[in-house]
């Protein structure tokens, strides 16, 4: 599948909730997650542009684990890039493999992360305790076909916001590893 994905920092959160409603968002749930991201001496996903990680999900009395590879973004504007996910029974044997296979956690991130629906795109307001709030849009297609159109169409939802400037292409990951 393809991530394609925008998101812009903001200072006032309860503002960035009324305009999602205001479009016709509709809240979905709120998660809080917890990212480790694994990096290795053969494959140095800073420098080839990826990330490998397990997502940490709360879920009742339980957790929800999953794994997830990301390609290197495939264009300069946006966050667009090829994503691999699976769901993981186990989280501690997964870790142990990617040990084994030469990686090792080289980063969490912690966020809350609040979920609204529009149409067919997820709108996310999130809090990082390091880095403030941030809005994004996503969408999830299948293949690479129509990814200008809906690129633009994520950027015409923000502008029906009064977001039109500032977009961050940075990831959570890279902009954490800035002030760290």
């Amino acid at each position: 599948m393809i991530e394609i994905e925008i998101k812009e920092k903001i200072t006032h959160p309860k503002l960035a909730f009324e305009k999602i409603k205001k479009i016709g968002g509709e809240y979905s749930h709120t998660e809080i997650q917890r990212d480790i991201y694994f990096n290795g001496k053969s494959k140095d996903f800073k420098k080839t542009d990826e990330a490998l990680r397990i997502r940490e999900i709360p879920d009742g009395d339980d957790f929800i684990n999953i794994l997830t590879f990301k390609g290197p973004k495939l264009d300069s504007e946006t966050k667009t890039r090829k994503e691999i996910e699976v769901t993981i029974d186990n989280k501690e044997n997964m870790t142990d493999i990617l040990i084994n296979l030469g990686y090792k956690p080289s980063a969490i991130v912690n966020k809350v992360r609040r979920i609204f629906k529009y149409d067919e795109y997820t709108i996310t307001v999130d809090k990082l305790n390091e880095l403030g709030y941030f809005i994004e849009i996503e969408y999830v297609a299948e293949d690479t076909n129509n990814i200008d159109t809906i690129q633009q169409n994520i950027f015409d939802i923000f502008k029906k916001m009064d977001i039109t400037e500032g977009f961050e292409k940075t990831s959570y990951l890279e902009l954490l590893e800035k002030i760290r």
